[in-house]
């Protein structure tokens, strides 16, 4: 349905009013909760996480309206273990740039089907958009992404969810937050300037670098790329398209790497890689 002059306007209005607000919260101890509640005014969500990407080290998790507990372990556990699985983290590693996104999108085809990734606490759930949920994560959501540049390589991405059973966002939902997002980015900058001193965690990024170098005294450099791209959910036609090589090729380096190393199956090629974890 096309909006009419008048509701552009109201809009338009209603963005500047938000805009005001978050400027004049720079500052306060709650700013992120009213950075998230003015932008809830204008585009509606149930829930909202929010998450700092810093190269291969594990995320900082800054603000939520997660109230449940079960639902708060589901943010301690993606923060533990869980984001190396997350489609925007691939994303980010690749160079993701500021804008809105939707989570499905980020998704390789075949995403994470058929096993339980214990060592992730994340459970595949064919229901998800990507497939999978992390353990006590609020289930039946649709996610919405809304990414800042930050200086230095740092991402700030608002993770904002609606329940699918109430419609999800609608495209022109998304185009309204993708108009603004340059100046909701950079009021985020410069609270996060000052911010991000008082806020660190410990670096760890031991899963992402056994996914990095699972494998590579053993198989090839390309026949690596294969398995790291099966491990995390790529189809062969996915493989195939993202590393411009025929469908043929693709299955060729697949079987050369599960024979050196010993494996029959895409479920016995993840137990090996959960058992490399644990050594």
């Amino acid at each position: 349905m096309r909006r009419s002059a008048s509701d552009k306007k109201n809009v338009t209005a209603g963005w500047y009013r938000a805009f005001g607000a978050i400027i004049d919260g720079l500052g306060s101890e709650r700013f992120l909760e009213l950075f998230t509640d003015q932008i809830n005014q204008l585009v509606a969500f149930d829930l909202a996480a929010m998450f700092i990407y810093r190269g291969r080290s594990r995320p900082l998790a800054v603000y939520d309206n997660f109230h449940l507990a079960d639902a708060q372990r589901g943010i301690a556990a993606y923060v533990e273990s869980s984001y190396v699985l997350n489609p925007f983290y691939q994303a980010y590693l690749k160079g993701i740039g500021p804008g809105v996104y939707r989570i499905r999108d980020l998704a390789p085809d075949a995403f994470y089907k058929g096993d339980y990734y214990d060592s992730y606490r994340a459970l595949p759930l064919a229901s998800e958009e990507i497939g999978f949920i992390t353990e006590g994560w609020p289930e039946g959501m649709e996610e919405a992404l809304i990414v800042f540049a930050l200086e230095n390589g740092e991402v700030g991405e608002l993770g904002i969810y609606r329940h699918i059973a109430s419609g999800g966002f609608s495209d022109g939902e998304l185009s309204e937050i993708a108009a603004v997002e340059p100046a909701i980015g950079a009021i985020f900058r410069k609270y996060w300037v000052s911010a991000s001193g008082a806020k660190s965690t410990p670096p760890d990024s031991r899963v992402d670098d056994a996914f990095a170098s699972f494998g590579e005294d053993i198989v090839t450099n390309r026949e690596c790329e294969v398995v790291r791209m099966i491990l995390h959910g790529h189809s062969s036609e996915s493989i195939c398209f993202n590393l411009d090589i025929s469908l043929g090729t693709v299955k060729t380096h697949r079987k050369n790497a599960y024979a050196k190393l010993r494996v029959t199956s895409q479920s016995e090629l993840l137990s090996l890689f959960l058992q490399s974890l644990k050594a």
